[in-house]
Order: structure tokens, then C-alpha cells, then sequence
């Protein structure tokens, strides 16, 4: 491999320059190098490009270090994360030999102090490219429901999906509910857990893939729910940093780890994005909902969401009417392929009401039930991180314009 790919994270415009300086003088490696002037660009790029190499600056401290290095482990596990850093450049109090330590115990593989030497550069892409590929554990896949606004479904969908693969794997499904003001998972399966969401975040010290499982409430249907706060008052104490930590231990543990998110891209929302295989958009027919999901679906692109994660899924949550708008219609609004399309079902109403989820008993062969049985499909035949996709997505519903 003479040719590897290499990213850079850093805040610095000069670190790159400084980097390809060094690599002058090598002689037996021609790297790739690419740049990311902040972490989550860092990680969609990691998603993408699957670098062998990924050096990460490291100013002030290491706990943004860290995070990135926990969070990459997830997103492209067969990446080696080195840190390259500046003494001068820690806050006042951080020892080199503290961040060094933490780096090692966050899975850093190697630190190097700049200005970057050519010696170095050469002796870390021996060691790192010149070893046997390492044995990766299989990780669970991480797949998030959005909208761009209420009502259109969302939730019953996610849960939904979620309540129809414990079918398949029970106890190895995890629902996450980051609608932290408005969650209603819990409500839904007809259960009031003990703990939620924020007994995992302050639990976050110690928090790992056995106090997962304890926290999160088991529900008769065969998954288990981590869920949202019963106030929002609570609510304040979930972070990004926080609900990261936890999916990515989620990951380790569960098979699948479904997320029902708020309607609003805060970083707590990106967060979950972030980490996610697949994000399915869901919105209804109605001419508002689909312009809005339009503008929605651009502002995912720009945050990093690319549209080979997103799977779009319309939602006919209310009786066709006269003059009410067709898939078609919809597809024609939006300029893309609609890869779901569920049918008007009457019994989901009595669902929510009785918390008794409509998917628990539903049949596969028609309707809804059929709709959410293709959904599951392609939950299935995800890939996770480190594995390749498949040649092409295969469950098109309603196919867009072709140019």
C-alpha cells in the first residue's frame, strides 16, 4: 500500500502544510492526505474515505481527544487515531504526560509533538501499515427516525421498527428516545421505567455495556427502552457528549439500537446523527410537510448527513381524501426516490391509546404490516462500521425523476 489515506483533524490551516513538509522526505510511503478543520466533518470524512491513518491536534486538554477517539472507533473502527499535539498549547495545569496517558487509554495508538519530523511520519506509517489488519469486533447498527416537524409519525414508525425486529432478536434491540421534552416511547409500550436516558448520563463515569442493560427498562414486547425524562427540566441535563457515549456503548451491546428523535437539529440530535448507519426522514402528504421536508433534507446534506444514509418514508397517517396528494405527487415534489410508503391504518390509532403497538401483531403480507416488514429488511441488511455497503439500495418504492 504505498498509497494510504490519511486525514487530518485540526483547527490549525497550517497543519496540513506542515504535514506534507515532513513527508517529503519519505521514502517509502505516498499518502493521501485529506483535512478537517473540525471533528464532525472529521467523522463523515472517516465514514467515506476509511483512512488508514487518522491524526488528530489536540489543544487545551484531551477530552475532546478522547470523544473523537471513542466516537471513530464506531465509525470506522479499522482507522488507527494518533494524536499530534503542542505542549504550549494545553491549557495552564495539563501535563504532556496526562493527555499521553488518557490518549492511550481513549485507544490512541501513537502521540507525536509538532512540528511534525519526517523521521516520525516515517517510523508511525512502518508501524501502523506495515502490521497485520486488526481483528474487529462486529458493532451494532445505530439507526435514527427525523422529521422536520410533529405529527408526521415519526415516533409510531420508530417504535414500530422497532417492536417488529425483537420479534426477531429479543433482548438485543435497544429503542433510544431523544425526544427529551416530548418523548413517548415509554407511553407507547405501555411501560413507566424506573430510569431513563438521564440515569445513563450521570451515570456516564462508569457507565458501560452491563449498567447499559440495567438502566434501560424491558418491555414485554422483547426490546428494551432507554427512555426520555418524564420533565424537561431533566431533559437539560442530556449533552451531545453524553448521548455519544452512550451509543456507542449501546453498539457494543445491542444488536440494533433504534433512536426516536426530537424535530429540532440541536447538537444533541446531531449527535445521534452523527453515529448513525441509516436515518430514515419521515414526513405525511400534505403540501407544507412536503415542502418542508424539501428544505429538510438539503440542510442534512450541508450537516453531513449524505443522502446514501438517508431513506425517505412517507407516511399516509390520516384517510385519503379527495385532491389529497399521491406518492407521485410527493415524488415529483421532492426530486428523489421515496423508499417507503405506509398505508393509512386505522388500528394504530387504537395502538396508542391501549400502548399495545399495532407492529406486535400485525401480519406481513399487506398494508402497513408489509410496509414495516421492508423497513426491517433494510434495517437488517445494513451494514456496519468497517463493512461494505451493498452495490445498490434494492427497496424502492416510488422511484423519483430520472434526468
Amino acid at each position: 500500500m504505498k498509497n494510504p489515506q490519511v486525514l487530518i483533524v485540526g483547527t490549525d490551516p497550517m497543519l496540513r502544510d506542515e504535514f506534507n513538509a515532513a513527508l517529503r522526505g519519505a521514502k517509502k510511503w505516498s499518502p493521501v492526505v485529506h483535512l478537517a478543520l473540525e471533528q464532525r466533518q472529521g467523522l463523515e470524512i472517516a465514514r467515506n474515505r476509511r483512512p488508514e491513518v487518522i491524526c488528530f491536534e489536540v489543544r487545551h486538554d484531551s477530552s475532546e481527544l478522547i470523544r473523537f477517539a471513542e466516537e471513530a472507533a464506531i465509525v470506522t473502527p479499522e482507522s488507527t487515531v494518533v494524536a499530534i499535539f503542542r505542549p504550549e498549547d494545553f491549557d495552564a495545569g495539563v501535563e504532556e504526560s496526562s493527555v499521553v496517558i488518557d490518549a492511550m487509554r481513549a485507544g490512541v495508538t501513537d502521540c507525536l509533538r509538532r512540528p511534525l519530523s519526517t523521521v516520525e511520519l516515517q517510523q508511525l506509517f512502518d508501524r501502523v501499515l506495515g502490521a497485520a489488519p486488526r481483528e474487529q469486533r462486529e458493532l451494532g447498527r445505530v439507526i435514527s427516525f427525523v422529521s422536520n416537524k410533529g405529527g408526521a409519525g415519526k415516533s409510531s414508525i420508530s417504535v414500530s421498527s422497532a417492536v417488529a425486529l425483537a420479534q426477531d432478536y429479543p433482548d438485543d434491540v435497544l429503542l433510544v428516545d431523544t425526544s427529551l421534552q416530548l418523548g413517548v416511547a415509554a407511553m407507547m409500550l405501555d411501560i413507566s421505567p424506573k430510569t431513563t436516558i438521564v440515569d445513563a448520563i450521570q451515570e456516564s463515569h462508569r457507565l458501560d455495556e452491563t449498567l447499559i442493560r440495567q438502566i434501560a427498562a424491558p418491555s414485554p414486547y422483547g426490546l428494551h427502552v432507554l427512555a426520555a425524562p418524564p420533565d424537561a427540566v431533566e431533559a437539560s441535563h442530556v449533552d451531545d457528549e453524553g448521548l455519544s457515549r452512550i451509543i456507542t456503548l449501546a453498539r457494543r451491546t445491542y444488536k440494533f439500537v433504534i433512536i426516536d428523535t426530537y424535530p429540532m437539529l440541536d447538537s444533541v440530535i446531531m449527535a445521534a446523527l452523527d453515529l448513525s448507519d441509516l436515518v430514515f426522514v419521515v414526513f405525511h402528504a400534505t403540501v407544507p410537510s412536503v415542502v418542508g421536508t424539501a428544505h429538510f433534507l438539503d440542510v442534512l446534506k450541508k450537516v453531513g448527513v449524505a443522502e446514501a444514509r438517508q431513506r425517505i418514508v412517507l407516511n399516509y397517517n390520516f384517510p385519503r381524501v379527495s385532491g389529497g396528494l399521491k406518492a407521485q405527487d410527493v415524488v415529483d415534489r421532492l426530486g428523489r426516490d421515496i423508499q417507503h410508503v405506509f398505508p393509512f391504518q386505522k388500528k394504530l390509532i387504537t395502538a396508542l391509546n391501549t400502548g399495545k403497538p399495532y407492529a406486535a401483531s400485525c401480519g406481513k403480507r399487506f398494508g402497513f404490516g408489509k410496509v414495516l416488514a421492508g423497513v426491517v429488511r433494510e434495517i437488517e441488511a445494513t451494514p456496519g462500521p468497517g463493512q461494505r455497503a451493498p452495490a445498490a439500495h434494492q427497496a424502492m418504492a416510488v422511484p423519483g425523476p430520472r434526468s
